[in-house]
């Protein structure tokens, strides 16, 4: 006969295991989402600079 603790034990394990599963694949998406955020504050931050160097050559000349 099938003992019932084992069967709620290997219930559990695979919850935590789908638990620890999903906080991996949070962290991945949270991961890409920052690397993403990232590279659009360096364009902006590129697309400011140009307007500054213009304005210098603007006041240039």
């Amino acid at each position: 006969m099938v003992n019932i603790g084992d069967i709620i034990f290997q219930i559990l394990m695979l919850l935590i295991l789908i638990g620890i599963a999903g906080v991996i694949i949070a962290f991945i998406i949270g991961l890409k989402r920052l690397i993403q955020k990232q590279g659009a504050n360096e364009k902006r931050l590129q697309r400011m600079e140009q307007k500054l160097d213009d304005m210098l050559k603007n006041k240039e000349s």
